[in-house]
């Protein structure tokens, strides 16, 4: 039963018309308002729309994401950097026991990166950039070797002058550790360094 006012709107849900070829079926798509028909004659409603979120290239199956780069050498020059900077701040605190195996660390994988083969390049006669390993390694090997002479010389010289640093220690008075450098003939700057350390 029709209202009698034909607006001219197709109704979705109605039975085809009589004699209408079959059609296959198609996913229903939000359609953009009507813009009139186009320019082959075919109205709008008819033409397959497009998805309103469109295309995203990054979800093209046929092109893989990127691997993460994994590089060792720039790993252990990372490493190399961080234990060097570390053993340095331990030695500045007085942990020598810590700084010193810290800085072998240090030392030996900065040699480690240093030794690693650069990538051959196809012309000999032009430059080799200079990888990016390489300034991390040459600040590990600094840092990590002037951690490595100052706890050695360190324990070298609680070594050498034990008892000396025993009398020191068991000094009540400055007279008496003062005694302690002439009874066990130490060397004079290490008299003053340990005059000075006492002092502070």
């Amino acid at each position: 039963m029709s209202s009698g006012e034909d607006s001219g709107e197709r109704n979705p849900f109605a039975p085809p018309p009589p004699g209408a070829p079959d059609q296959p079926w198609r996913p229903r798509t939000p359609r953009p308002p009507a813009s009139g028909p186009q320019p082959d004659g075919s109205p709008d409603e008819d033409r397959p729309q497009p998805p309103p979120w469109g295309h995203r290239p990054d979800q093209d199956p046929q092109q893989p994401a990127p691997p993460k780069p994994d590089d060792p050498a720039q790993r252990t020059a990372r490493n190399a950097l961080l234990s060097g900077f570390a053993a340095l701040l331990t030695v500045l605190f007085g942990l020598y026991w810590l700084a010193f195996p810290l800085s072998l660390l240090a030392v030996w994988y900065a040699v480690a990166v240093l030794r690693t083969p650069a990538e051959p390049v196809s012309d000999p006669f032009a430059p080799r950039p200079v990888r990016p390993q390489v300034p991390a390694a040459l600040g590990a090997l600094l840092t990590g070797g002037l951690a490595l002479v100052v706890s050695l010389s360190v324990f070298t010289i609680q070594f050498a002058y034990h008892d000396y640093l025993d009398c020191r220690t068991a000094s009540v008075t400055q007279e008496a550790a003062r005694s302690c450098s002439q009874e066990y003939e130490v060397p004079t700057w290490l008299s003053n360094l340990a005059e000075v350390s006492t002092d502070q």
